[in-house]
């Protein structure tokens, strides 16, 4: 046996399964050196349970033992795992039994009395096979970790770039402020800002990336980094801002960044002095109710969804004064299906904005009717006190 096979035996644990106390104090000291552990069983039974109880790497198996003999043990042990070595000592040349034994995929056989020399030329052959499978799986493992660390960046980044004044339970002039956000995955296709853009008047906008993963998320950082970068940059030049201002440097940068095919849903509602100037793109409508009223009122969208070829867009103003409180929400949250049908959540709520009191209510509401979260979910609600 040459040192690099040496070097593979002593990270592998063996099972040695023989009904001959002999026989099994040979296994001990010929596999105590070279294997890094050696688990013994005096019957199929037995080795079994010891299969299930450690984590065994090849098993080395007589056939003929009382209680449950090799091959039964071996067909106990496919249905847990398919492909674990299995080497059969057996003296019976039985055409019946090599049959069963290929049809449980015995991985080799060793025909009474062996060599030391023939017992590891068999053993190589069934360790290349560990070897193979451990490679594939340490390959596939470090695949997925790399891809796992680079999700974590992104939405690092991500965070990094949403940056926001209003952070939840604080005020928005008149308004107590509450934002739900939870992505779906780690990369979000949802992303939202809340920024103070000059005294006493706030930008509240929300994005929601075409489809889901990376693209999704790129596209809807991509939009939050520059809504951060022309509403900081107004405040540093100390230039009055302009939801109309604002709507053109966005199109005219965010263009030439989407895909041919892409398209983005986007909200931009602009508060100050009792008014509120919004741009909807396609996004669902915001809930709002007025105060003393039990009615729930939208805001209807008033654009067609963000593409490359937008080359204009609507805004429109309403009064602030007499809402009581509002709900701006991506449609990860309207889209979820029901526990109990395909329905989806969206008939239910407006009845569940109008019950509830904050924002820890409505999820409750939410949670009570929803099976699972199917989309990367955000939604702001503002109430008065």
């Amino acid at each position: 046996m040459n040192n690099y096979m040496t070097d593979i035996y002593k990270t592998l644990n063996i099972l040695c399964v023989e009904d001959d106390a002999d026989v099994l104090e040979t296994y001990k000291a010929l596999f105590s050196l070279i294997f890094q552990k050696v688990y013994f069983a005096q019957d199929g039974q037995e080795g079994f349970e010891c299969f299930k109880n450690h984590s065994i790497d090849i098993i080395l198996t007589d056939f003929q033992m009382p209680l449950c003999d090799g091959l039964e043990m071996s067909k106990r042990i496919r249905k847990v795992d398919a492909s674990i070595p299995i080497v059969m000592v057996t003296a019976l040349e039985s055409i019946e039994m090599l049959r069963e034994a290929i049809d449980v995929h015995i991985t080799a056989f060793l025909k009474k009395p062996f060599t030391s020399a023939s017992l590891f030329r068999t053993f190589d052959v069934a360790v290349k096979s560990v070897i193979v499978d451990r490679c594939i799986l340490k390959e596939n493992t470090e695949k997925i970790l790399y891809s796992k660390y680079q999700e974590n960046l992104t939405f690092d980044k991500e965070k990094t770039v949403t940056k926001n004044d209003v952070k939840e339970s604080k005020r928005l002039l008149d308004f107590h402020c509450e934002v739900f956000y939870q992505p779906k995955d780690i990369l979000s296709g949802d992303s939202y800002i809340i920024k103070e853009v000059e005294k006493d008047s706030f930008l509240l906008f929300l994005v929601d990336g075409m489809g889901k993963g990376i693209s999704a998320s790129v596209t809807a950082m991509l939009c939050s980094a520059f809504v951060n970068y022309f509403t900081s940059n107004c405040k540093k030049r100390k230039k009055a801002f302009s939801l109309q201002a604002l709507l053109e440097a966005f199109l005219e940068y965010i263009q030439p960044n989407l895909l041919e095919y892409e398209v983005v849903s986007t909200s931009f509602l602009y508060m100050r002095q009792e008014t509120l100037q919004y741009a909807i793109f396609s996004m669902p409508a915001p809930l709002y109710m007025l105060q003393g009223e039990e009615t729930v009122h939208k805001i209807k969208s008033n654009n067609t969804p963000l593409a490359p070829y937008t080359t204009s867009f609507f805004i429109d103003e309403i009064s602030t004064k007499n809402i009581n409180k509002m709900l701006l929400f991506s449609d990860g949250l309207s889209e979820s299906e029901l526990i109990e049908s395909n329905e989806l959540y969206n008939g239910y709520l407006k009845n569940d904005f109008k019950k509830a009191k904050n924002i820890n209510e409505l999820q409750q509401f939410y949670e009570k009717k929803v099976s699972q979260q199917d989309d990367d979910i955000t939604y702001i609600i503002l109430t008065k006190n």
